[in-house]
């Protein structure tokens, strides 16, 4: 027996619970009574809320059964342009078929599919090389890596060695300014430890956030390393043991693909890193590793930073082995017509794409994001059945499926650069992207959702959100990713981010970041379906209300088109060479007719971090 609720219970409990919420009385007259006589009010009658039927079809029972089976290894990973992606599209567009969406895409052979071309450079790790101090080095034997075109023909190194590579008020391998543009810095894995080998810069000798020999110990890092316009990131690891479990403790980022739309130039710059085993990080430095290990206890010794005894080799070469392949992906939409606002177009999104297979061991992406693309398929479901009951919205839905979003928020990305709907008649985003979990901040309690960019853009956006949770049996809002000093930064790491870019308001909705995250550990099993179905009757109820309002969502007003288009007089006045003295970067802006053109001279490019 179904465990949804049934819709004409729904009903009746629909009309019951909304009288307490409403507090509005409608007097009722027949047409041409007369009105000398008293009339006598009609008993108060109050409006039927109708998302409540519609949001109570939203249900645990209906989620696991599509998450069962777009989560399933037969859909190996949903990895961009692979064959479990393209599986996975062909399950949304059939399901947004059968529920009597359109499919709005025209000129394609499916309306539900978007699709467009995309090239893919891999990087061929075992035929790549490194050479040093007469030897020659190979991928995946002798060091692993993360490298970008500038690597494609063989490249001298110019290492430069920089200690453990921190700067802290308690410990600093940067004491000594230098200019590290465009050079491959050498710095060890870890952290400098005293003679009683504790750490020099956790509170009270314990490990601090740079002692992992993983990527989370280079993230550490990052503040520092990242601002010196280095060409490349060489991480020696300390002992064999810790090279041979780089694999594991890198594994969100070797292996990964770079992925360019067809007609676009090659990317560039990004990030490079090499990670070596003891041997190679001491052939870069002209070194032996024992001579590395005693560096290390001459630190433990002084209780600081100490001057560098290497050499580094000004012969070494590296190249990279990369491989390039075109190959095709899609978006798939579905579109639920509005009445007599149908021009404006309200989106419901999340991104169907996961990471595939790595090493043989399929990463089924249950919360990442087959949590979102369920929600999505539910709440198509709940809307198109609204209006085949009578009860459909006055704006018009559009249900958008992204793909490619694991790498580099692609889908998102071709949609708002080729929309279906005009990005003016768009009124917001409401982007869902791993909501069926508990995190660590929230054990025991599933009744909260973290939300993420409601007030960027839209005060008015904002208002209605936490009014409508306010509403509907609520749940705890929490806002700590949506703060802009967050290290997360979660706000420009989901598609909802394509929508903001272009001033469409947008709400990002998560439970937050849990240790199966993008791991192959992260199944059906360890979804909470009744938690996830109140977060997403949440949603269900916002896009309603954003869907019957007399007026859309307003921007700011300081986001609001002025009008104003310069003149060269005006363009002139910002003219010249701007520079800092905190990083490496000059930017000189020149007036050229039309457009003004940003040229960074000689500079090294913005790099983010993996």
């Amino acid at each position: 027996m179904s465990k949804q609720f049934p819709l004409a219970v729904a009903l009746l409990l629909a009309a019951g619970t909304v009288s307490a919420q409403s507090g509005k009385i409608k007097v009722k007259a027949k047409p041409g009574r007369a009105t000398t006589q008293p009339v006598a009010l009609a008993a108060p009658v109050a409006e039927t809320d109708w998302s409540l039927p519609y949001a109570a079809t939203i249900t645990p029972v209906g989620l696991k059964a599509d998450l069962d089976v777009l989560a399933s290894d037969a859909y190996e990973g949903r990895e961009t342009g692979k064959k479990g992606q393209k599986m996975a599209a062909d399950y949304i567009a059939k399901a947004f078929a059968a529920d009597g969406l359109a499919g709005p895409v025209a000129g394609s052979d499916n309306p539900y599919i978007q699709h467009f071309g995309m090239r893919r450079t891999s990087l061929d790790l075992p035929a790549s090389i490194v050479k040093a101090g007469g030897q020659t080095f190979q991928g995946k034997r002798d060091f692993y890596a993360v490298l970008t075109n500038e690597f494609a023909a063989p490249i001298t190194l110019q290492p430069v060695f920089v200690g453990y590579g921190i700067k802290e008020d308690k410990y600093s391998d940067f004491a000594t300014p230098a200019d590290y543009t465009g050079k491959d810095i050498v710095l060890l894995a870890g952290e400098p430890l005293n003679a009683q080998g504790k750490s020099l810069i956790g509170a009270e000798g314990k490990p601090s956030a740079y002692a992992p020999a993983t990527l989370a110990g280079l993230r550490a890092r990052g503040r520092t390393i990242y601002r010196l316009g280095a060409r490349s990131f060489i991480v020696v690891m300390p002992t064999a043991a810790a090279f041979a479990a780089a694999p594991k403790g890198y594994s969100m980022v070797l292996g990964r693909e770079d992925l360019v739309f067809d007609g676009d130039k090659e990317k560039k710059g990004g990030v490079n890193i090499f990670v070596v085993s003891p041997e190679v990080g001491a052939r870069l430095l002209g070194a032996t590793p024992a001579g590395l290990d005693k560096y290390r206890q001459s630190v433990a010794k002084a209780g600081k930073a100490v001057a560098s005894p290497f050499k580094p080799v000004d012969t070494a070469t590296a190249q990279a082995k990369l491989n390039t392949e075109p190959f095709g992906t899609e978006n798939v939409l579905g579109y639920l017509e509005g009445s007599d606002k149908k021009d404006e177009v309200i989106v419901l999104s999340a991104h169907y794409d996961h990471l595939g297979i790595k090493d043989g061991v399929v990463f089924n992406g249950a919360d990442d994001d087959g949590s979102g693309t369920v929600s999505v398929l539910a709440m198509a479901r709940a809307f198109s059945q609204a209006k085949k009951e009578g009860h459909g919205p006055r704006r018009s839905l559009l249900f958008l499926a992204n793909t490619g979003e694991e790498e580099g928020l692609l889908g998102s990305q071709y949609y708002t650069d080729h929309p279906i709907f005009p990005l003016e008649k768009t009124v917001a985003d409401l982007n869902i992207d791993m909501v069926g979990r508990v995190d660590s901040l929230h054990q025991g309690k599933g009744d909260y959702l973290y939300l993420v960019g409601a007030d960027r853009l839209s005060t008015e956006l904002n208002t209605l959100s936490e009014a409508t949770n306010q509403q509907y049996n609520p749940v705890a809002l929490d806002y700590k990713y949506n703060d802009p000093a967050d290290p997360e930064q979660i706000y420009y790491r989901s598609d909802h981010y394509n929508f903001a870019k272009h001033n469409v308001p947008i709400i990002f909705y998560t439970s937050g970041l849990h240790p199966q995250y993008h791991k192959a550990t992260d199944d059906v099993e360890l979804i909470d379906f009744p938690a996830m179905a109140r977060r997403d009757q949440l949603i269900f109820h916002t896009a309603w209300a954003l869907a019957e309002r007399d007026a859309r969502v307003a921007l700011k007003p300081e986001l609001l088109p002025t009008g104003f288009t310069p003149v060269p007089a005006d363009l002139d006045r910002y003219a010249g060479t701007y520079a800092s003295a905190q990083i490496p970067l000059k930017i000189v802006v020149t007036h050229e007719a039309p457009p003004s053109r940003f040229r960074p001279p000689a500079s090294p490019p913005f790099r983010s971090m993996p």
